[in-house]
């Protein structure tokens, strides 16, 4: 079995934003749980040869997630261990983000255990009460077992579907705030890279999965039937 999170990592070397990279850092089970919704919605561009998607749906399980809060209290600076209960039991992983007063930085909390028996997560002792804290929770699905190819197609749709999600928003391809870290562009120079990037990786997606219907093709065709099968 694959884990979706493979193919997600696959997506990662196509999809080159500073943004991902930094939610993975911080919050990983709310990026997995993002970056699922990408799987899901790439799944139809893998539709030829029409058995590759019958294949990696016949045993593909959704992944699950969910997600909770606490907000520190004047009991919680005395007290060495604070328990929660989330009522989140069973996950596979558990992280916790705290939020600048402004909402524009995350900064990702370590000091806690999860439970995943009971689903209390127990956090240490705070500095200060009224610290409101994000706890998300994620499992990985799976699917049937992945070639290097499948994998290395399943990364670019991934990729696509992102990719045209982002120039499709209008928030997204308006010009940014000019700061010390970001020099403005102009919208039309910034939209054409963009479209730029998505009709390259239409091609080369394109490109790719001819590669892979021929090679399949030559296989059932040329190859004894015991070497026959998807690659």
């Amino acid at each position: 079995m694959t884990a979706i999170a493979e193919v997600i990592t696959q997506a990662m070397i196509y999809i080159d934003d500073v943004r991902l990279q930094e939610q993975l850092a911080t919050n990983p089970a709310l990026f997995y749980r993002r970056m699922s919704d990408y799987v899901g919605a790439a799944l139809p561009l893998l539709s030829s040869p029409p058995e590759l998607l019958d294949y990696i749906e016949s045993k593909y399980t959704e992944p699950q997630y969910d997600d909770s809060s606490w907000t520190s209290t004047e009991e919680s600076i005395i007290d060495t261990t604070n328990e929660v209960e989330t009522g989140c039991i069973g996950y596979e992983l558990c992280s916790i983000v705290t939020y600048s007063e402004d909402g524009l930085y995350v900064y990702p909390y370590e000091d806690f255990t999860y439970d995943a028996e009971t689903g209390i997560v127990t956090f240490g002792r705070q500095e200060n009460s009224g610290v409101e804290y994000e706890i998300n929770f994620y499992t990985d699905g799976e699917m049937s077992d992945l070639s290097k190819s499948m994998e290395r197609l399943f990364g670019l749709a991934i990729a696509i579907v992102w990719n045209e999600r982002l120039t499709n928003s209008w928030l997204d391809i308006a010009p940014k705030i000019k700061d010390s870290a970001f020099k403005s562009q102009t919208e039309s120079t910034y939209v054409e890279k963009m479209m730029g990037r998505r009709t390259a990786l239409r091609q080369e997606f394109q490109d790719e999965l001819k590669k892979y219907e021929q090679i399949n093709a030559y296989r059932n065709v040329i190859l004894p039937f015991n070497r026959r099968g998807l690659i």
